[in-house]
């Protein structure tokens, strides 16, 4: 999309702001918020009816408030470092053109539904990663790929952001074999892993059909007048965009092959081999040295080529290191297990109706304080899961609630490295995000509570 040089969305703190003023907050919190703790057994989950507060606050020193940020990229540095590589290895398969001249061809291709049919088959892949092996964080690296793509089809950064970030954690949220959600999830509450895979199948393709027709219905809307693009006038100079390079060679479907089969290779090794991040890590650099001598790029070339692609995502990978430092100075003045100790509590005593809806929504506002799936997992199932059966609720729903709180919360929340990375990349306020996504956010969350209804009326088990 041509934009002009207009000022976009300075009405609101550059992100890094925001989450150093919610950082020092929640110092603050240290001094007014009772410090607590459960008894936690050896897996890390808490140990219900075992919490106590503590004979002395835990209070965060405004030093340690601030040590908190280097502590926080020490504690995420193998995180960070996997997406400054799987970056640097996706900028190599980008800068062959290989990519977009694909998606070109396609579109063309296909005539006037090829557009739309790119964009789903982008989010299709995003919900894949989210849903099955459960790599929310895979996500920030593709932040300048699919970016570029929105924007040379003509659309905005909005839309490239969309069909990656929202899918994904959608995908995540629906969890059908998700091992940071579902899997930690009932293995906390002693039931077979990944049982409810049909209902929550269906959570998922109801998710995907619902965030696809959102953003058709946007694309088409700034389509047939730009003006009403969100970020109308956004200055995208900064943005790298990789522009066709004519026709579609055999070449180009060598370097496609080896994307996906490096990809491909990433995803299986995830969900039947364990690879942890640097197995992962391994498998894309490994694919971006065979894919830039396809490309009959130089050893040189190929090194450039990642050391650009790691400065491109570099702020990316500040931002999901810099969101940590809340859930380091949280545990650090003990208020985390206060927060969830008071808010379970909240619970009993109302309808099993109210209460899963209750449920989901007391979970979505954990996930601002500790927005980690399997950090807030063994945080507060444990507790809930005890809490569900007093009230009636089945453990299976206890367990869709804090995936939906977890995962869909993910679209709106500063404190989400993801989204984070995202607007910082791309240069765009958290606002013009909020005027965004909020409407897409009242559907997938009123879809969200008809879905917790209904597993309470089933009893879901």
């Amino acid at each position: 999309m041509k934009t002009k040089d207009t000022k976009v969305g300075n009405k609101f703190p550059h992100a890094f702001v925001l989450l150093f003023f919610l950082i020092v907050l929640v110092g603050l919190l240290t001094y007014i918020i009772p410090a607590g703790s459960f008894i936690r057994d050896k897996s890390g989950s808490v140990i219900p009816g075992t919490f106590k507060y503590l004979s002395e606050q835990s209070l965060v020193t405004p030093f340690e408030i601030i040590q908190s940020i280097p502590n926080a990229y020490v504690n995420a540095s193998p995180l960070l470092i996997m997406i400054l590589l799987i970056g640097s290895a996706i900028r190599v398969f980008d800068s062959t053109g290989a990519i977009n001249t694909a998606i070109i061809a396609l579109s063309k291709k296909l005539g006037k539904a090829g557009d739309k049919i790119v964009l789903a088959g982008i989010s299709l892949f995003f919900m894949i990663l989210g849903g099955f092996p459960g790599m929310l964080e895979a996500a920030i690296p593709f932040a300048p790929l699919c970016i570029g793509i929105a924007l040379l089809l003509n659309y905005d950064a909005l839309v490239g952001i969309f069909i990656s970030l929202v899918p994904i954690s959608l995908g995540w949220s629906a969890g059908p074999t998700n091992p940071w959600t579902t899997g930690i999830g009932q293995n906390i509450a002693g039931i077979k892993m990944f049982s409810g895979f049909k209902f929550r199948l269906l959570v998922w393709l109801i998710f995907f059909i619902l965030q696809i027709a959102f953003i058709l219905y946007y694309t088409n809307k700034i389509k047939k007048d730009p003006t009403k693009s969100i970020v109308y006038g956004m200055d995208t100079s900064h943005l790298k965009i990789n522009k066709p390079k004519g026709k579609f060679t055999f070449r180009d479907s060598l370097i496609l092959l080896v994307f996906a089969a490096t990809i491909f290779i990433v995803v299986y090794g995830a969900l039947n081999l364990n690879f942890g991040l640097s197995q992962m890590s391994a498998i894309y650099i490994i694919g971006a040295i065979i894919g830039g001598l396809v490309a009959k790029y130089k050893p040189g070339k190929i090194a450039d080529e990642m050391l650009e692609g790691a400065k491109v995502i570099l702020v990316g990978a500040g931002a999901a290191g810099l969101a940590r430092a809340i859930s380091v100075v949280m545990n650090q003045g003990n208020i985390a297990d206060t927060i969830v100790y008071n808010i379970s509590e909240s619970l009993k005593g109302t309808s099993p109706y109210i209460n899963s809806a209750l449920m989901m929504g007391i979970q979505s506002l954990i996930n601002f304080l500790i927005p980690s799936g399997s950090g807030q997992a063994y945080a507060t199932l444990p507790i809930m899961i005890p809490v569900a059966e007093i009230i009636n609720v089945s453990k299976q729903t206890a367990i869709l609630a804090y995936q939906f709180g977890d995962g869909l919360s993910n679209i709106l929340y500063p404190t989400v490295g993801t989204l984070v990375a995202f607007l910082m990349y791309a240069k765009i306020s958290f606002n013009k995000w909020l005027k965004f996504i909020l409407p897409f956010a009242i559907i997938i969350y009123t879809v969200a509570i008809v879905f917790m209804l209904i597993a309470t009326a089933i009893n879901f088990s």
